[in-house]
């Protein structure tokens, strides 16, 4: 007899998960079309209802990711809403000690996920996502997107002037992932202000750099910084006054590139890009260059970041109306599969969007280093797998044990430490065992095996 699934409830709720200063800007412009509640992951798995849906901007830390599959058991509908570019470092050479999940959307464990653009789905999609990838753009920057699909005028085509040449200088909010990564990106930033004091014109123009850096690195490069809001809530304000963007991979090169601005990528660590600018920084000895163009920009590098544009971001439709519609139609969907005693999944392509071609994924060829990855047969890995969760769930009996005998410790050595008579015992025991252990430490050796005293003259 098939399992009485729970009944919907009438007016499906839209939960953005997150708090109101992370969350709350992503879900401004969808406020007047859903039923949207922004709550933390124990608010949403406590109030969540069968035929809710939950939206995520990250599947990178435990907390989400626990939620997220904790509410697919309950039969809540869960969407991976991407609001940036991917990027390299942060996809692939992360620190071994960070704490996220190294293999996040590989695969995504959302039963959608909504990109911001063609190019993006096509990568998401090879990482195992091919059924999941939904393109749908990003509703926050619907206002930029609008007027750039607004035909232009020649008389309202940007142009040239005769005053200062101002360059925007941006770090993405977190410009690095490793040690050696930041050391790296301040050094590109160093030989920028290096440029800037040895340039101070530029083809008869003085030439102003505008700083907007993350991390404490304009501390470092002594220069002005004028970051004020680390959400980027008034970068387009700031777009709007300046010539140039000089970036490292950031989703702010796709706000300026929608501002028509020409966008070089500061990067000088040798890896792929997700998102093409017109123009890149690999190196030091391009910068002078770069900036040359960037205060003249060819209309053939134009042409070029703008098809680029147009595949990282999806610009062809409104990206509010196409993100009401996947929510829509997952909602229905997932309606119909619950009253039907049925687990909620979603078929591919919900919205239409150009198919992804793409190379078969290999976690063994990925991840080379990783020798779980080299088991292929199922059964293997469902023992495995229940194999580490017993292991685990020992593991963690052991160290809660641990903790409890090392507070019984701590304890004890504190009543023993105010004591009036045994304290004062313990810690002169404790000053003598300190002395021993320095006079062994030094390199005196035996009587014997003292090197002779030199001869003596006659």
């Amino acid at each position: 007899m098939q399992q009485q699934q729970p009944a919907i409830h009438m007016q499906p709720v839209v939960y953005f998960v997150g708090r109101q200063e992370t969350t709350g800007h992503h879900a401004a412009p969808l406020m007047n079309q859903l039923n949207i509640r922004i709550a933390t992951p124990d608010e949403v798995l406590a109030d969540a209802k069968a035929g809710d849906l939950a939206v995520f901007y990250t599947e990178h830390f435990d907390a989400f990711r626990q939620c997220c599959i904790d509410l697919q058991a309950k039969n809540v509908a869960t969407l991976y809403m991407i609001d940036g570019i991917l990027e390299w470092r942060n996809a692939w050479e992360n620190s071994p000690q960070e704490i996220a999940c190294p293999y996040t959307m590989r695969p995504a464990l959302a039963h959608k996920v909504a990109c911001i653009g063609p190019s993006q789905a096509r990568t998401i999609a090879s990482w195992g996502n091919e059924d999941k990838v939904e393109v749908v753009g990003v509703p926050r920057l619907e206002n930029l997107a609008e007027q750039f699909r607004t035909p232009k005028s020649d008389a309202t085509k940007r142009e040239g002037s005769n005053g200062p040449f101002r360059v925007l200088v941006m770090t993405a909010k977190t410009p690095a992932f490793t040690d050696q990564q930041l050391a790296t990106v301040k050094q590109s930033l160093r030989d920028l202000a290096k440029w800037q004091t040895e340039n101070q014109n530029l083809n008869g123009r003085p030439v102003e750099f505008i700083w907007r850096l993350t991390r404490g690195i304009d501390l470092d490069l002594g220069v002005t910084n004028q970051l004020s809001n680390f959400a980027g809530a008034d970068l387009q304000d700031v777009l709007s006054q300046i010539d140039s963007v000089i970036c490292t991979p950031s989703t702010a090169v796709l706000e300026a590139m929608l501002m028509g601005l020409p966008v070089a990528q500061l990067d000088y660590h040798n890896c792929p890009h997700y998102v093409q600018t017109g123009w890149d920084i690999p190196a030091a000895d391009h910068i002078d260059a770069v900036i040359q163009e960037l205060a003249s920009p060819p209309q053939r590098r134009m042409l070029f970041q703008q098809s680029q544009l147009r595949d990282a971001l999806y610009l062809s439709d409104s990206a509010v109306e196409r993100t009401v519609q996947l929510v829509n139609q997952m909602l229905k969907t997932a309606a119909q599969q619950i009253n039907a005693g049925q687990p909620i999944k979603f078929p591919p392509n919900m919205l239409s969007a150009p198919s992804a071609q793409h190379e078969a994924f290999n976690h063994q060829q990925l991840f080379p280093h990783e020798p779980t990855f080299d088991e292929h047969d199922m059964s293997v890995l469902q023992c495995q797998l229940a194999h580490s969760r017993r292991e685990i769930e020992h593991l963690h009996r052991e160290i809660e044990q641990l903790q409890s005998e090392l507070d019984q410790a701590h304890q004890i050595f504190e009543t023993i430490d105010s004591h009036p008579i045994a304290g004062p015992i313990v810690r002169i025991r404790q000053k003598m065992v300190d002395l021993m252990d320095k006079i062994r430490s030094r390199d005196i050796g035996k009587p014997n095996d003292r090197d002779p005293p030199p001869p003596q003259p006659f």
